[in-house]
């Protein structure tokens, strides 16, 4: 019976006392044969990137990268926004980041955004994304649909925006 009741009040203390964790879940496109191709996880943050099955990470056609902030929804969303637009535009040449839309008042938090750029410094190759920025109530998440052209198709655009601004926090 001692043992019962030891394992019972540990059991009741490690739920208590456990960190809320937020998830975020969004439906990736079937037609682009999504596979996860990195996962790490450290205290601070979790990061997830799938690329096309039969792709790696010389030839891959697109990216999608989500990172889980943890414990991070303290912060501005303004602040992630703006400390992501300084970090990109020092890696790149001709930076062109446009806003596309942001919650409204009692919605969830988010931003919606892209960046684009003619070059990255000291390389071959270019990169433009289609960001968004989301609090859960602990975590923020930070998810990005990357293709290596200088500007972004508008159905590009249209699509990845749907799939973001669609997806749910899951508790």
């Amino acid at each position: 019976m001692k043992k019962l009741i030891v394992l019972f009040t540990l059991s009741l203390f490690s739920a208590f006392y456990a960190q809320k964790k937020d998830s975020l879940q969004f439906n990736l496109p079937s037609k682009y044969n999504f596979q996860l191709a990195e996962k790490q996880e450290n205290d601070q943050m979790i990061m997830m990137e799938y690329i096309p099955k039969g792709q790696n990470w010389d030839n891959y056609d697109i990216i999608v990268t989500k990172l889980t902030i943890k414990n991070g929804a303290r912060v501005p969303l303004q602040a992630f926004f703006d400390n992501q637009s300084k970090l990109v535009e020092s890696k790149t040449e001709n930076l062109r980041v446009k806003e596309l839309s942001r919650n409204k008042e009692n919605e969830r938090e988010y931003i919606l955004f892209t960046m684009e750029a003619d070059a990255y410094k000291g390389s071959n190759t270019t990169e433009s994304q289609v960001y968004y920025l989301t609090k859960g109530e602990q975590d923020v998440f930070i998810c990005i649909s990357a293709i290596k052209e200088k500007n972004l198709p508008g159905k590009f655009i249209d699509e990845w925006s749907k799939v973001f601004l669609q997806s749910q926090i899951i508790k």
